[in-house]
């Protein structure tokens, strides 16, 4: 049976995470940093057919490259609308009002349960904090989840961006990632991979 691949391009001046997963000739994207040329030339270099985008939440850092991605790979965008706010606001309170060239594209708020991707299972998660719309991604048949910038290795993601909450961040982790199985694969918007055991064990954050 094909695995799912999962490669990792680190974009922009933030150094986010871009992860490329594809099985069979077939692929997604999730987040899309700004310049993302080694994304969009991989690609093409491999002849894969891009099948969705999927957000984690909308700062610049994570969707400066979409409308780029999207000009060269057509595909749907799959969201929380809950982020949409986030463009009326200055990039230096934590929007990207400014930036209305590089985030003017479509896309379909996606709500949290159960889909496909690939072909394979697809578990989107509510996991609000870093931003009231942030969502995480779960493959359960590969044992990975994708989340943005709600935790990392060790640390966990900032809340001090507009309506960002730090019980909302810590309560989705408890309940939404640390309730996955203990190998599962924790990929961040930032950083080295994590799993669900490690961070349980070592994050400060949770050990009293």
């Amino acid at each position: 049976m094909a695995r799912l691949t999962i490669e990792t391009f680190i974009l922009g001046p933030d150094e986010t995470n871009c992860y490329l997963v594809s099985m069979g000739g077939r692929a997604v994207v999730v987040d899309v940093g700004l310049e993302p040329d080694r994304l969009i030339e991989r690609i093409d270099a491999l002849g894969l057919t891009l099948e969705g985008v999927y957000l984690t939440h909308f700062h610049m850092d994570h969707i400066g490259g979409v409308k780029e991605l999207l000009e060269a790979h057509p595909a749907p965008v799959h969201a929380s609308g809950e982020d949409e706010f986030l463009k009326e606001f200055s990039f230096e309170a934590g929007g990207c009002r400014e930036f209305a060239r590089f985030i003017d594209f479509p896309y379909t708020p996606v709500a949290p349960g159960r889909r496909t991707a690939l072909g394979q299972p697809l578990l989107v998660l509510d996991t609000p904090g870093h931003t009231p719309g942030s969502l995480s991604y779960f493959f359960p048949a590969a044992g990975c989840v994708f989340v943005g910038d709600l935790l990392f290795m060790i640390a966990v993601g900032r809340t001090d961006l507009p309506r960002g909450s730090s019980p909302e961040l810590l309560g989705s982790i408890r309940s939404r990632i640390f309730t996955l199985p203990d190998d599962t694969r924790v990929y961040s918007g930032h950083g080295p991979m994590t799993t669900v055991r490690h961070e349980k064990a070592n994050n400060p954050h949770f050990i009293f």
